[in-house]
Formats: C-alpha cells, sequence, structure tokens
C-alpha cells in the first residue's frame, strides 16, 4: 500500500525563522535562536552564485564568531546583530539601498545546525502599527483630500 509514498526528508525543513536587513544590521526574529536550539555565537556565511546567505551555530573561537543568543529561558525578544560587512554584501549582491529593509525567510538544516536564508525569495516588510501605520493612513487620507479638492 505504501510503495508509491516517498520518506519525508527531515534533514531540510521549511522554517519560522525570518531575518530582517535593517540598515547596517540583522534582526533575527524570536523563532531563530529556538531552532538553533540558543547558540550563543554564529558564522556568517554567504554564497553570491545562488544568492544566500546563512548562519550556523558555532563556538566562540570559530573565525568571526558573532555573539547570538542568551540560553533557552532568558532569550525573550528577537535579536539584532550590528554587522555591516554582511549587512553590505548581501545589499549589494541584491541592488538593496541602504534605506530599504527587506525580510527573509529561512530554512532549517538539521544536520549543519545552520539556516539558509534565499534572497530571492524577500519581501518587504509591512508595518503592524505605532507611529508608521499612523503616518501611513494620515497620508491616505490627505491624498483621497485632494483628490476630492481636484475634482471640485
Amino acid at each position: 500500500m505504501l510503495e508509491k509514498f516517498t520518506v519525508i526528508d527531515l534533514i531540510k525543513t521549511r522554517s519560522a525563522s525570518v531575518a530582517t536587513l535593517n540598515g547596517g544590521a540583522v534582526k533575527f526574529n524570536s523563532q531563530t535562536p529556538a531552532e538553533l536550539h540558543y547558540p550563543p555565537f554564529v558564522q556568517f556565511l554567504i554564497q553570491p552564485k545562488d544568492k544566500q546567505f546563512a548562519i550556523r551555530a558555532c563556538n566562540a573561537d570559530a573565525p568571526n564568531a558573532v555573539k547570538f543568543s542568551k540560553p533557552e529561558g532568558e532569550q525573550r525578544y528577537p535579536i539584532k546583530v550590528s554587522f555591516p560587512v554582511a549587512v553590505d554584501m548581501i545589499r549589494k549582491l541584491m541592488g538593496w539601498a541602504q534605506d530599504e529593509n527587506w525580510n527573509v525567510p529561512g530554512i532549517y538544516f538539521a544536520d549543519e545546525q545552520a539556516l539558509v536564508y534565499d534572497l530571492s525569495s524577500a519581501y518587504r516588510p509591512t508595518a503592524r502599527g505605532g507611529w508608521t501605520v499612523k503616518r501611513q493612513q494620515e497620508e491616505a487620507a490627505k491624498a483621497a483630500e485632494q483628490a476630492i479638492d481636484a475634482d471640485n
């Protein structure tokens, strides 16, 4: 009965991790450290040909190790890593301006303890509230008002 089924690959899975490029920093959502089992340090890797970057858990003495997560239970917020060299490389690779923010979903590779981010699947973040949404609503109302005035 199961001869037409294939085994699901558990090594590579869709991830809830999202990396946001914001200025010269990368912000990782709160699911990211959990998926990597709260590593205190990570390395950034880049693959320009496929337009991808990755982070992988590492030891503090690994080359170019970057401080990352607090232990489980202590890491309550998203992680912001100020790493202008890596962000500039990514922005140049994709032709993105410095003032543009981009979200990039990740794919988890359990055997490598790594998350790979495919830059071709990046999307612009949407404002969820606060001053940005209020400003956008005010601008939309003003534009609608000007359109009405122009019609009269």
